[in-house]
């Protein structure tokens, strides 16, 4: 799953808004403020990308 987010790392190291925008969309990150709790919740569902291989079984 992390690979096919590419590289993560690189990502977060450079901090800068779009970047990090891509890695938040790729891991489709929720995020829900909750201000009488003071507090953020955050939800993540990244997707994969699979392949199957087909052939005579």
């Amino acid at each position: 799953m992390i690979d096919s987010l590419g590289n993560v790392g690189a990502m977060l190291a450079d901090a800068k808004p779009a970047g990090l925008a891509r890695l938040y969309q790729r891991l489709n990150l929720e995020l829900r403020y909750e201000p009488k709790e003071l507090a953020i919740y955050a939800m993540t569902s990244p997707g994969v990308d699979t392949a199957c291989v087909r052939g005579g079984t």
